[in-house]
Formats: structure tokens, sequence, C-alpha cells
């Protein structure tokens, strides 16, 4: 696959490690858990950095760990060609996992690019403990398939949407989930970033990131993208954008 990006040296298990796991969790999948699961999984948690443009797993590699996210965005590029970069078709953030073919059981192999899109941190776990505590803490296996349920509603709207919606409120739509991923205002988003996320050309990014800018939704500088009216933003965006983030409320609602 030609993904257009570069890969960095620190993939899979050399990923910066910068603490331990601790309670509550920043990430929602795990939040839900009660203390006394959590600290089941404590031992086999790991806190690492993501960084930016970071691959963690290309296609057809084997996953060997799954990264729960604390902050920052991961984004799930679909192969559509030899000499094209692909489409962004995913995203995952604070409310869930990296690493999804786990879930399936035995040794679980990549079939999208997922690669780090906005930088953050992340609980890294091996797969073989995960696919373990799958059986040994339930509510853990609850969790996360409501999650994998979540995801799939969020990658068949997308590919909706890719098809039926306008370039501007695609744009919206994918600025919305990034805020929603880092909670805030000011998003480290290039529009070469954009241009991947939305699978199209650079200048149709630069159209569609100047309407936003001209009705004075956002402010585009220096590799940053700057927030300035939210609720103005998700009005501008397709409806995309709030169906699949119901799903995600109605799904990870802890308890």
């Amino acid at each position: 696959m030609n993904s257009g990006v570069k890969r960095l040296p620190v993939i899979g298990s050399l990923v910066p490690v910068v603490g331990s796991a601790t309670f509550p969790p920043r990430n929602r999948l795990l939040a839900g858990l009660t203390q006394s699961d959590f600290m089941r999984l404590k031992p086999h948690l790991t806190q690492v950095r993501l960084v930016a443009n970071q691959t963690l797993f290309g296609p057809g590699e084997l996953v060997e760990h799954v990264y729960f996210i604390e902050d920052g965005m991961v984004s799930l590029t679909a192969d559509t060609g030899a000499d094209d970069p692909g489409i962004s078709i995913g995203m995952i953030g604070p409310e869930g996992m990296a690493g999804f073919a786990a879930l399936l059981g035995g040794r679980p192999v990549a079939f999208h690019h997922t690669m780090v899109q906005i930088p953050g941190s992340a609980l890294r776990m091996p797969v073989a403990r995960l696919q373990a505590s799958l059986d040994s803490v339930p509510a853990l296996r609850a969790r996360c398939l409501r999650y994998l349920d979540a995801l799939a509603i969020q990658i068949s709207q997308i590919g909706a949407c890719n098809g039926r919606h306008r370039l501007p409120e695609r744009c919206a739509y994918w600025l919305l989930a990034a805020f929603d991923c880092t909670k805030g205002h000011e998003l480290p988003l290039t529009q070469d970033g954009l241009s991947m996320l939305l699978g199209v050309h650079r200048p149709g990014v630069t159209i569609a990131i100047g309407a936003l800018q001209d009705a004075g939704l956002i402010r585009s500088a220096r590799g940053k993208i700057e927030i300035l009216d939210h609720a103005g933003l998700e009005r501008t965006a397709c409806g995309c954008y709030r169906l699949v983030r119901d799903q995600f409320d109605r799904l990870l609602a802890c308890g």
C-alpha cells in the first residue's frame, strides 16, 4: 500500500512509555468498569505517548498490542489503490481502542492503516492479556462489544457521508470529531492532514477551510485550526456527526 505517509520508527512495542495506568481512566471504554475490575487490568496497562503521523498498524501486520486512547485521535485509512493515498473511514479517540481486531480472537491482523492524526497518549495492553481479560472480566467484554457496534456504525456512516455530502459539511464533521477527541478549541491538525482524512486533494480542503473561516466558524494558521463557534460549526456539519456521536453516547454509557 502506498499510504502517502512517512512511517516513523516508533511503532508497536517501541512506542515511548510515559507512565502507568491510574484510576479513574481517561479512556471512556475503560471508564465504565468498576474500580475492582479496572485494578485487575492495571498491571497489564502501560501509558504510552502517541506521536503525530505515527503508524500503529499497517495492513496485513500482526496486532501485538491494543491501545486504549486517552487523548488525541487515531485514523483508520482504507487502501483505494497503489497510486492513491487512500481515504480515512474511521476515527478512534478517548472513547475507544485501536487494534480492535484483537477482540475477534486468534492472531489478529490489521486490515486498515491505523495512524495517529492528533498526538496524545494511550494505555497499551498486550493482545494476549486483553484476550484473557475478556473471559476473566465479563464487563470488559460487554463494553468492548458495545464499542465494536458503535465503531461499525461510525465506519458505515462515514462511507455514506463521503458519497453524499458536500465537502464543507464533511470538513465540519471531521473538525467537530477532532474537537471531541482533544477537548481543545485549537486543533493541531493541518490542511494536509484534513486532505487525507477527507480523501480529497489539498486545493479542495483549502476552499472548504476558507468557507468555514469566512463564516466566522474557525481560524486556520500555522498548522493549527481553531474552532471559534462550536455551535455554528455543528449547524454547518452534516447530520452524520450528531448521529454517530449519539450512538457512541448510547452504547458506551457508564453502568
